[in-house]
Order: C-alpha cells, then sequence, then structure tokens
C-alpha cells in the first residue's frame, strides 16, 4: 500500500506560530495559596516555556516520525520518490534531519531560558526572560518557512500515489489504448477494482485483486504508461515506466488484431517488441483479443511464437479468459 498515506496535515509557519502560541496563552497553573509573588511568577513563565517547548517540538516529530522508513520500503515507491520530487529520497532525509536539528535548537534554548528564570527573583525579569524567548521561538519559525513549505509540498504530492500491495504477486497488463487492458482487469477481479492516480498523470490506475483458495494475486493497468513507445516518453513517464520493474512478476501484452481500437496491428507489435527489450527480466504473457472479430493466429516471428505463451480472448463475453486465470495461477502465485 502506498507507504506515504498517512503523512500528517503540516501547518504552514504562520498557522504553526498562532498554534503553539495560542496554546501557550492557555495555560492554567495550579498555585497554592500564600506562595510569595517571585514563586509564582517562575511556576508560570516556567510552564509558558515547556508548554511551547512541547507543542513544537511535538509537531515537528509528528511530521518527521508520520515519513515511512526508507530502508524498509518497496524499490517501487523509492523509485517513484525519486521520480516526482527533485533530488528524490535524499532531499526529503535531509530535510527531516534538518527538522530534528531544530527541535535540538529548541530545546537548548529553552533549557537555557528555564535556567535562567530559575535563577530570577524578579518577576519583571521572568517575564523579559520569557518574552525574549517567544521573540527567538518566532524567528525559528519563520527561518523554517521553507522547509514547512517543502512538507507541504512533498505531502501533496506522495499521498496521491496509488496504493498498490507490493507483498503479493503483481501482473502490469500493457497495450495500445482501447485493446482490452480494463476490461481484463475487470473480468479477473475478484471484486471491484480500485482506481486511483499517479500524480505526474491524469489517467486513472486500475488495480485488481483475484482470490483462490488461499492465492492472491493483483493485475494492474496503468493507462498512459505501457501504452505507447517509450522513445516518445518524456524523463517523469520513463522513470515511472522503469519502476514497474520492481513491482511486476510478470507483464500481459494484450493485441487486437482487428484493428477497432485505432492502432495497426504492426504498431502494436512493435511496442511489444520496445516492451520485451526494456523488460528483459520480466517474463511476458501475449492475449489475442477480440476473437469475434479477428480469428486467425497472430502472424509473430518464430522467436515470439517459442518464448512467449500466446492466448485468444473475447472479453464481452468471457471467452477464454479461464485459460488465461488458471495459467496466472499455476506460474505466477504465491501461497
Amino acid at each position: 500500500m502506498n507507504p506515504y498515506k498517512n503523512l500528517t496535515t503540516v501547518f504552514k509557519a504562520p498557522e504553526l506560530m498562532d498554534f503553539v502560541f495560542h496554546r501557550a496563552s492557555k495555560v492554567s497553573v495550579k498555585l497554592k495559596k500564600g506562595l510569595e509573588p517571585a514563586k509564582k511568577a517562575r511556576l508560570k513563565e516556567s510552564y509558558r516555556i515547556k508548554t511551547i517547548e512541547k507543542e513544537l517540538t511535538g509537531k515537528l516529530n509528528l511530521y518527521i516520525k508520520s515519513y515511512p522508513n526508507f530502508d524498509t520500503m518497496s524499490p517501487f515507491y523509492l523509485e517513484l520518490t525519486n521520480v516526482l520530487i527533485d533530488g528524490g529520497v535524499d532531499r526529503i532525509r535531509l530535510l527531516l534531519a534538518s527538522l530534528s536539528g531544530i527541535i535540538q535548537i529548541i530545546k537548548r534554548l529553552s533549557a537555557s531560558s528555564l535556567k535562567k528564570i530559575h535563577w530570577s527573583n524578579s518577576p519583571k525579569e521572568m517575564a523579559r526572560i520569557r518574552l525574549s524567548y517567544y521573540g527567538r521561538i518566532s524567528s525559528i519559525i519563520k527561518k523554517i518557512t521553507p522547509k514547512l513549505n517543502e512538507l507541504i509540498e512533498f505531502r501533496n504530492i506522495l499521498r496521491k500515489l496509488p496504493s498498490i500491495d507490493t507483498d503479493i504477486p503483481t501482473i502490469v497488463v500493457a497495450g495500445y489504448p482501447n485493446v482490452g487492458k480494463s476490461s481484463l482487469v475487470k473480468v479477473i477481479s475478484t471484486a471491484r477494482p480500485e482506481i486511483s492516480y499517479y500524480p505526474f498523470t491524469t489517467k486513472k490506475i486500475i488495480v485488481g485483486k483475484f482470490k483462490k483458495e488461499n492465492i492472491n494475486i493483483q493485475i494492474i493497468d496503468s493507462p498512459g504508461l505501457l501504452d505507447r513507445p517509450l522513445s516518445k516518453r518524456n524523463r517523469i513517464e520513463m522513470q515511472a515506466i522503469l519502476a514497474l520493474r520492481y513491482l511486476a512478476k510478470s507483464i500481459i501484452f494484450m493485441i487486437d488484431p482487428s484493428e477497432t481500437c485505432g492502432y495497426p496491428l504492426t504498431d502494436q507489435i512493435s511496442l511489444f517488441n520496445n516492451l520485451i527489450q526494456t523488460f528483459v527480466e520480466i517474463p511476458f504473457i501475449i492475449i489475442q483479443n477480440k476473437i469475434d472479430l479477428y480469428q486467425e493466429d497472430l502472424n509473430l516471428n518464430e522467436q515470439i511464437k517459442n518464448k512467449f505463451k500466446v492466448f485468444k480472448t473475447n472479453l464481452k463475453e468471457q471467452i477464454g479468459i479461464q485459460k488465461v486465470i488458471n495459467y496466472i495461477i499455476s506460474n505466477f502465485s504465491v501461497k
């Protein structure tokens, strides 16, 4: 699943400042009757400073800890992070580390101010120390404005990544538009497929799953990725395509030999050759769809015929689909 789905909401600098100082202004300290003014002031001012420290460092820690552990993250999501964020995972690590450093600065500043209040016997002096502390905290928050803005930007991008289970076998469906890819996912899935979006495209990702006894397999149609020649891709699209090598246990390539999809068969075969050269380590399955419109065998060269399993289907009437399912279960399942 998307490891970034639980990223917490990040306050902008003015919001963060309002939040922590509002909390401090609402501080209520229970005081014993008869306490001398200096002791009362010391307790009140100390508690206000401790409240600021607690609320501010608590928020910053929450921002840091809501990020997943990059060392154990799926390579698929690591690759997509590097696609979407300029500077990638390294940039996020540096940002989070800098926030950890800010937390330590706040703690040292708080400790220093509390120590001064502890040794003071003047309520006015204690108030001055607390106000000076407030001023320095305000300066710190203003200085980290760019960092907070980065966190907000990262969250808005990364939470939109599709939720894909990287722990079960995944089959990715490829082929030109309108050849039947989304129909295949819907027909094979035992539950209604989930629909989400990659942040770098307006196309929807269709994620289906099917179960048979104790076997779970995931099947994905990713429009906009494996549906046209790779030579026509921009850098971000190409990196996203290459990220699939960490996810796909197999790739189903769908062909419409009737050409009612709007693309010549020669172009479809060319795309297939392009993909098998890019994903040399991933096994491919070929599905010849729309056999109600074109029943003849595909004109494939002998090398392709001998290397890849070819199925014929008519997805509208679910003809041939059970053979595909049986083959997937027997070859790509993990119990």
